[in-house]
């Protein structure tokens, strides 16, 4: 049986054709050489996430979908401006009359500049059938596309490369609640499309109103069907299609008239090869530009995935250039700061991408006092400037990156010049400085950084104690961000000379004094405190954000290495740092346990988030445990290769794998730039070794993996680079430099390994004025020494970390529970017992009250019948009222007549009640009732009632419980339901909130219970009759309410 298993799954793939390795090999050898192939996940396959691609124009729009299976996250399609503008589509192929969707992706192969899916009809005779069918060569349908945005124009290219007759490319939208929400409209080859509610303008929050898509020689068609929803949509619809025949390719873009738009899709159309191919041509020599070529080759090609894709999240026009955070509709939470992305950008050399991004940071610093802090720089500038300002540590931040600009490039300009970053860094810090009258000071007296609550990166709503995370006081990592920032602001009043001495001094003594304090206040014993509060009080929880503070400041390298390893002993797993120790109860080990908790609650409770392995690995390389922190680094890219989007790192993963021997699952944010930006920094800067002294002094201090081999980078100098050629054993370093360019005069690097310092000079003189480039030199280093050419050099001693800081330590290994404290907790504050439900209080505070005429008990269509076996008007509510006291929630519903267990044999009334307190929300009602409500209305709370009661939020998560037995809240005697629910299981119910009460006959079987089922034709005893329609709920009465207190 296994080997006939392998052989049909070899003639499945076979199936699929070389068409889709053919296409991902043409191209530039570089891109070629980053393809990764990924199958369609088994049926049975429980653990294995589906994989995805995301591609950017670089102006504004995207690409985020499912790269061989169907969509699972609702934020996949294609967006522009901001807006998901299109859910996905389908295929149809002419010449078989077959429709070919998502559940038909049978591979796909993913590059940094296109990816190619292949779609095989699926064969669903069962196994045996399929085996039979695979050696008999029954063919199946199948079809291979290639998916390419285009550079800056806000269009898809889809193309079609086999002859395969006519197709049809047909889009599906899942956003609106019916076909009559659009509009569509054929032109000729161009089908176009909108939504009705984009059609009026809004001010100030421009979009494109109009979807063009346009086919090579095709024909548009107008028309509306039912598809299958992915991603856990209620719906999809399919809009039209565009039919052309094959070889051929279409376009999807975007326009704010149906006019603009067409034009625009036949102007990609007709360029749409030679933008294709400028597009890869970009992008490989990008890669040209600072190559990074080890023997590791899985490292090589994950590493430039990473730099490609944190360049697509980098956008930029003539006036800004923009690091998005995320996809829109999957952005991770606020808190951190783009300009994370600094230290990558100069390690790679894209220093005009770096000014570019500084000074778009500059124009949106604030000014105005009445507005907010002075001088404060935002976290994030988003596409036409609006900036979003979240956390404590941005201005310092802001600085500091700033700083190492100017030293990487020697840009001085940028401070005494046009930009005038000289005044605007004098005024943040003067900001953070000054007693300011409306907002106080933001450094203590001192001299710590201070945040108001949730003003730093872990930014949570959850207010619960034990896991809030508000962290207002002196947070750990505002005080390296400001040391680095004095440290900058000391190099800017030199650059401004002799005027600026005053200034320089006191901003080099209060960076000197914050690091001489640091310890005093933030160290116990061996271990970094998280946060002070505003009391004085040291939090006494192991958090990961000392990493932060440990990487910025200036320790002694001893002493780093032991704060270090205290913390890492505790929250260093081999895939990174978690967020809470696995042996702390508050621990919450996955991102998705919706039985037990809320994503919101797990975030900063255990997670591990992933931009936090940058740090430590930082912390470790510098302290001597390069070879552990490249494990974490190796990790990493393992992540950008194999899980989740292809070329991405996600937001978090959880902290422990569902199964012994298994991954964890990423989660979260399924793209952004701050792990990427980390991950190119720990290679560039902590294992190849690259820094700045000076704009003409780069200092190589590698720690080179054995994986790596020989490593040859290039690092830029000026306007100059040197090539690197690098191998390092235990007891030599071997390094080849070879300078081009226009070198800055006196450049060098500076080799350092072993304790052993040599200063290389890469210019030489030609003539008496002329400065170019020197010939490429080898260096040896040794512990004894170095030699340049083969000559004997002169060299200093510098004191080298001692491995031996790190002997014996390793990775947490993840304490596998079937059931964690935490889950323990929920499942026990989550079972009330009787006394609770039915306590009552005669003077609580009515909050909502409605009648509801008797007799009305027939369902959506006024035609349905009782099961037989149930009573009349058991299921007929007439009045409905939700009351509170300060702790208490207290419903009671009266109907017309309720009957008892055991003259029926079993509870037969059924209830639900939704509670709806926010825009949004779930919508579909569930335990068989069937019932959704309408777009813009919802639920955040659901209520059971039966045979004992459940409350479930949202998500489907149990807060609250009585089990079967253990307490009715009918009361057939008065015709009543009465029942209670305290303040920590329901929430308290605000003014304006909609209440709605579903009754419906109760299903048999046990457990609290579900809607029974209402058919067509006469009612039985397991079915009540009279359906009509068959998209009416099983629902028999409804009483809606709004509360007005």
């Amino acid at each position: 049986m296994r080997r006939a298993l392998l052989f049909a799954l070899a003639l499945l793939f076979a199936a699929c054709g070389d068409a889709d390795e053919r296409l991902a090999a043409e191209g530039p050898e570089g891109l070629a050489a980053l393809a990764v192939t990924v199958e369609a996940p088994a049926e049975d396959d429980t653990l294995n996430v589906a994989r995805s691609v995301f591609y950017s124009d670089k102006a504004g729009a995207f690409f985020y979908d499912a790269l061989a299976a169907p969509q699972d996250d609702l934020a996949m399609g294609f967006i522009a401006g901001n807006f998901r503008m299109l859910d996905g589509w389908r295929w149809w192929m002419d010449q078989d009359s077959v429709a070919l969707g998502p559940v038909d992706r049978a591979r796909g192969v993913a590059r940094p500049d296109f990816a190619v899916r292949t779609y095989v009809q699926r064969d669903t005779s069962g196994f045996l059938g399929r085996l039979v069918n695979s050696i008999r060569g029954a063919n199946r349908t199948r079809i291979t596309e290639r998916i390419t945005m285009l550079d800056e124009r806000g269009a898809l290219l889809v193309e079609v490369p086999d002859s395969i007759g006519t197709v049809a490319f047909r889009p599906v939208f899942g956003d609106r609640g019916g076909a009559s929400d659009y509009q569509m409209e054929a032109r000729g080859a161009t089908l176009l499309i909108a939504r009705g509610n984009f059609l009026e303008a809004r001010e100030n929050n421009p979009r494109p109103v109009w979807l063009a898509i346009r086919a090579t020689r095709g024909e548009a068609h107008t028309g509306a069907r039912d598809e299958e929803p992915e991603a856990g949509r209620r719906l999809a619809l399919g809009l039209g299609e565009v039919a052309f025949p094959t070889p051929g390719a279409l376009v999807v873009t975007t326009g704010n008239t149906p006019e603009e738009a067409d034009s625009l899709a036949q102007l990609a159309l007709r360029n749409a090869e030679r933008l294709a191919e400028a597009r890869s041509t970009r992008m490989a020599r990008q890669l040209d530009a600072a190559p990074f070529d080890t023997e590791d080759e899985a490292f090589d090609q994950a590493l430039a995935w990473g730099r490609l894709t944190l360049d697509a999240l980098t956008l930029a026009d003539t006036s800004a250039t923009v690091v998005v955070p995320g996809l829109p509709g999957a952005e991770p939470p606020p808190g951190r700061s783009a300009l994370a992305v600094m230290d990558a950008l100069l390690a790679t050399g894209e220093w005009d991408t770096a000014r570019s991004l500084l000074t778009t940071f500059g124009d949106e610093q604030l000014f105005d006092e009445r507005i907010d802090i002075l001088g404060r720089a935002p976290n994030i500038v988003r596409p036409g400037g609006r900036a979003d300002f979240t956390s404590a540590d941005a201005t310092p931040l802001y600085l500091a990156t700033v700083g190492d600009y100017v030293r990487a490039t020697g840009d001085r300009g940028l401070i005494s010049g046009a930009p005038n970053f000289w005044f605007k860094t004098v005024f943040a810090m003067r900001g953070l400085y000054q007693d300011s009258r409306r907002y106080g000071r933001q450094v203590s007296d001192e001299g710590f950084l201070l945040a108001r609550d949730n003003q730093t990166w872990m930014q949570s709503p959850i207010t619960r104690e034990g896991i809030a995370t508000p962290r207002g006081g002196l947070p750990v990592e505002g005080q390296g961000a400001l040391y680095e920032a004095l440290r900058s602001m000391t190099e800017f009043a030199r650059i401004m000379g002799v005027s600026q001495r005053e200034s320089a001094r006191w901003y080099a003594d209060s960076a000197d004094v914050l690091l001489r304090r640091f310890p005093e206040r933030f160290v116990s014993g061996e271990t970094v405190t998280d946060v002070i509060d505003r009391r004085g009080q040291r939090s006494t929880l192991l958090r990961p954000s000392a990493f932060v503070a440990l990487d910025r400041l200036e320790l002694p390298a001893e002493q780093k290495a032991r704060l270090a390893r205290t913390l890492a002993e505790q929250l260093a797993y081999p895939w990174g740092l978690a967020t809470r120790p696995q042996s702390d109860s508050l621990f919450y080990p996955f991102l998705q346990a919706p039985a037990y908790y809320s994503p919101d609650e797990a975030a900063f409770n255990g997670l591990v988030w992933t931009w936090l392995s940058g740090p430590l690995i930082s912390v470790m390389a510098e302290t001597g445990a390069a070879a552990k922190a490249y494990e974490l680094l190796e990790a990493e890219a393992g992540i950008v290769l194999n899980q989740g989007v292809v070329g991405a790192i996600p937001d978090v993963v959880d902290a422990h794998p569902r199964v012994a021997d298994t991954l964890p699952r990423v989660g979260g944010a399924p793209v952004q730039p701050w792990s990427l930006a980390a991950f190119i920094a720990n290679a560039y800067e902590d294992l190849f070794g690259l820094h700045y002294a000076g704009s003409a002094e780069a200092v190589l201090e590698p720690h080179l993996p054995a994986a790596w081999g020989e490593t040859t980078s290039r690092v830029r100098l000026g306007d100059g680079y040197v090539g690197v050629t690098m191998e390092q054993g235990s007891g030599a370093l071997d390094v080849t430099l070879s300078p081009e360019g226009a070198l800055p005069e006196d450049a060098v690097v500076r080799v350092r390994a072993f304790g052993t310092d040599i200063a290389v000079p890469v210019t030489r003189m030609q003539g008496d004025t002329l400065v170019v480039a020197a010939e490429p030199v080898t260096v040896e280093v040794t512990p004894d020494g170095a030699t340049l050419g083969g000559e004997i050099a002169e060299t200093t001693r510098y004191d080298a970390p001692d491995p031996a800081w790190w002997d014996g330590f390793d990775w947490v290994q993840p304490d596998l529970r079937s059931e964690y404290p935490v889950m323990r907790q929920v499942q026990a504050q989550r079972r009330l017992t009787s006394d609770q439900l039915l306590r009552d209080n005669p003077l609580a505070q009515p909050i909502l009250s409605q009648t509801d005429p008797d007799g009305d008990d027939w369902g959506a269509t006024s035609t349905y019948t009782y099961p037989m076996g149930i009573p009349a008007r058991v299921l007929d509510a007439t009045y409905f009222e939700v009351a509170e006291d300060d702790s208490t929630t207290y419903f009671r519903a009266e109907f017309v007549d309720l009957a008892t267990s055991e003259a029926t044999g079993f509870q037969p009334t059924f209830a639900a009640i939704a509670i709806d307190t926010e825009e949004g929300g779930a919508r579909d009602v569930g335990r068989n009732a069937r019932y959704s409500f309408p777009n813009r209305r919802g639920y955040e709370f659901v209520i059971f009632l039966g045979d004992g009661l459940i409350v479930e939020d949202g998500n489907g998560r149990v807060v609250g419980e009585v089990a079967p037995g253990q307490g009715s809240v009918f009361d057939p005697a008065s015709g009543s339901l009465a029942f209670a629910l305290p303040r920590f299981i329901l929430p308290d119910v605000p003014r304006g909130a909609t209440v709605t009460l579903l009754v419906g006959a109760r299903a048999t079987g046990g457990g609290v219970g579900t809607f029974r089922s209402v058919a067509e034709g006469a009612a039985t005893t397991e079915t009540g009759g009279g359906r009509v329609d068959s998209r009416t709920p099983n629902v028999y009465d409804v009483v809606t309410a709004s509360a007005s207190r």
